[in-house]
C-alpha cells in the first residue's frame, strides 16, 4: 500500500502556497504534476507519479501534519460519510435512528468498605475430599497467621461453618484455590467485583457471608510452588508433606459425618505406609 504511486511530485507539496499563488488558473491535476522552475515559469511532466509513502514523508517534513487529541479522533470519521436522517415531523424518533443507550442500574445501598479493605484477620486453610464420584468436602483444617487459632472441621457441613467462624474482614489463603473454591463459593451470600483469573488458575475472589467481608486468595500468588517442596525451601522440621488415606475416606464411610476410621484399614489405600505410621506416630 505504501508503494503505491500517486499523481504527483513531492517538488508540488514543498512548493504548494507557491504554485497556487502563480498558477492559480491551472487545473489542480495539472499543479500537481509540476516538478520544476525554470527562470520564471514552472514545467509540467504527465508521466510524474511518486509513492505514498514518499508523499507522507514530504508532508511531514512541511509540518502539514497536526497533532490531534483522543476524542477529535472519533469527529474525523463523521466527515467520511453523510447521515441519512429521518424527517423530521415530531418528537416520536424511529428507533433504527436512535442510539440505543444501556439501561441504568438501578441503585443499591452498596457498603464499599465491604468490598474494598484491609484485612484485620488472616487464615490459612485447605479441604479434605472424597475423591470418588464426585469430590465432596468432609474436612477443613485452618490456622490464624498469629498462630492463636489451629482447628479442623469435620462433617459433611463444614464448609459453612468454617465461614460461620470467620470474623469481618477475613483474608484466607488456600494453595490452588481453584479446587477448594469449589467447596466454599456455594454458600457464600455474595461476591463482589471481578475475581482475579490467571490462565486456568482462580487467584483471588472478594465477597460478603451474612455481612462479613471476606477475601480468599490462591497462596501460589505468593509462592510458587507446590506443598510437598516447602519443608526443603523453608528448612522446615516438619519432616515430609503428610500422606493422607484420600480414597479411604469414601463417600460410604462419610456419609453419617464419620471423622474417626481404623489405622490398619487406612493403611490398604496408601502407597507409603512408613511415612504414614511415621506422620501418626508424630502427633503430639
Amino acid at each position: 500500500m505504501l508503494n503505491e504511486r500517486l499523481p504527483m511530485t513531492t517538488y508540488f507539496i514543498r512548493n504548494y502556497k507557491e504554485i497556487l499563488k502563480a498558477c492559480g488558473g491551472m487545473n489542480n491535476e495539472k499543479q500537481m504534476k509540476i516538478y520544476t522552475k525554470r527562470e520564471d515559469k514552472y514545467v509540467v511532466r504527465y508521466d510524474r507519479t511518486t509513492p505514498l509513502w514518499d508523499v507522507m514523508k514530504t508532508l511531514w517534513e512541511c509540518k502539514y501534519f497536526e497533532p490531534i487529541s483522543y476524542g477529535e479522533l472519533f469527529t474525523y470519521t463523521t466527515d467520511l460519510y453523510k447521515q441519512n436522517l429521518a424527517p423530521f415531523k415530531d418528537l416520536t424518533y424511529a428507533p433504527k435512528y436512535c442510539v440505543q443507550l444501556k439501561k441504568k442500574a438501578e441503585s443499591k445501598e452498596v457498603n464499599k468498605a465491604k468490598c474494598k479493605f484491609i484485612p484485620e484477620h488472616v487464615f490459612f486453610a485447605d479441604f479434605e475430599c472424597s475423591t470418588d464420584g464426585f469430590h465432596k468436602a468432609f474436612n477443613i483444617c485452618y490456622d490464624s497467621e498469629d498462630g492463636s487459632v489451629s482447628e479442623s472441621i469435620w462433617g459433611q457441613n463444614c464448609a459453612t461453618e468454617f465461614l460461620e467462624r470467620l470474623p469481618d474482614k477475613s483474608l484466607i489463603y488456600f494453595h490452588n484455590l481453584s479446587y477448594d473454591i469449589n467447596f466454599i463459593l456455594r454458600h457464600m451470600t455474595e461476591v463482589k467485583g471481578t475475581p482475579i483469573i490467571k490462565g486456568s488458575r482462580t487467584m483471588q475472589i472478594t465477597g460478603l457471608y451474612k455481612g462479613r467481608a471476606i477475601i480468599i486468595k490462591d497462596s501460589y500468588s505468593v509462592i510458587n510452588k507446590k506443598l510437598k517442596l516447602f519443608p526443603a525451601m523453608f528448612n522446615l522440621q516438619t519432616g515430609p508433606k503428610e500422606v493422607f488415606p484420600y480414597n479411604y475416606y469414601s463417600s460410604v464411610l462419610l456419609a453419617n459425618d464419620n471423622r474417626t476410621g481404623v489405622i490398619s484399614e487406612a493403611c490398604k489405600f496408601i502407597h507409603d505406609a512408613d511415612t504414614f505410621m511415621k506422620n501418626i506416630d508424630s502427633i503430639k
